[in-house]
């Protein structure tokens, strides 16, 4: 059994059935902190939760943001959240507009949708963890090299004291 994944997912997605087969799917495979909210308004004011990532329906139902709006409106509240579009509109100009404005991924809603959600959900996670060791790495280098500094000044001054003794 795989251990728990306790990433934060946001789905919006106005079918309630659809997104509880999505959730349930997710929760099969230990994504343990997943929210759902049937429309974008919903999402949008549950943003200070800082999802990591947002499984974003295209089209939310009359009346409602539609997912566009959604992901320009959530870009300008965290930049860094992954957007994962989920739709039933398959047409390569919908997910090329969506890709350009800052979607991750764009997912046709089908019956391999639930699979494809999980490969893109882990790729997402794979690359997420390795931004953040190159980050660790980043910082350990600079102090590495702080300290290496540190050491050279001292051997320096301790030599200076040597000569003037």
């Amino acid at each position: 059994m795989a251990k728990p994944d306790y990433t934060l997912i946001f789905i919006v997605e106005d079918d309630e059935a659809y997104a509880a087969a999505i959730r349930h799917s997710l929760e099969r495979k230990n994504y343990m902190n997943v929210k759902v909210f049937g429309n974008g308004e919903d999402c949008l004011a549950h943003m200070h939760l800082k999802p990591e990532i947002i499984l974003l329906d295209y089209m939310l139902g009359e009346g409602h943001m539609d997912g566009m709006e959604v992901l320009r409106s959530i870009r300008k509240i965290d930049e860094d959240v992954q957007i994962v579009f989920l739709t039933s509109v398959d047409k390569l100009e919908v997910a090329t507009n969506t890709i350009k404005a800052g979607a991750y991924d764009y997912v046709v809603k089908s019956e391999a949708a639930t699979e494809r959600i999980r490969n893109v959900l882990r790729r997402i996670i794979f690359e997420y963890h390795i931004k953040k060791e190159n980050r660790l790495l980043r910082k350990s280098r600079r102090v590495i090299i702080g300290l290496i500094v540190v050491l050279a000044l001292g051997i320096v001054l301790l030599g200076m004291l040597q000569i003037l003794r």
